[in-house]
């Protein structure tokens, strides 16, 4: 998924929703990103809350980022996985 059309949906949802990658056995909390040459990299983790909506459009919303794909390091896995879209669900934004 490109970031400007993550930007355009998000823009629709409540400011104050966490947002979370959603893996089929856990929800990983969305604390950081890394900008990288091929792509936005989500950091996540189990221990702390993520980050709410508003934060996090304003950390994507650059217009050097707009058509770089998002991904997310999984450190359990060692590796990234690209995302593809997301739902909503107990006032949460899960990214899958």
């Amino acid at each position: 998924m490109r970031i400007i059309d993550l930007i355009l949906m998000l823009n629709d949802f409540k400011k104050n929703n966490r947002v979370y990658i959603e893996e089929k056995d856990a929800r990983l909390a969305v604390v950081d990103l890394e900008v990288k040459e091929d792509g936005i990299y989500l950091k996540s983790s189990t221990k702390i809350q993520g980050i709410k909506n508003w934060e996090f459009l304003l950390l994507l919303n650059k217009k050097e980022y707009y058509t770089l794909p998002l991904y997310y390091d999984d450190d359990r896995k060692k590796n990234h996985q690209q995302l593809f879209g997301f739902r909503v669900a107990d006032d949460c934004i899960l990214l899958g």
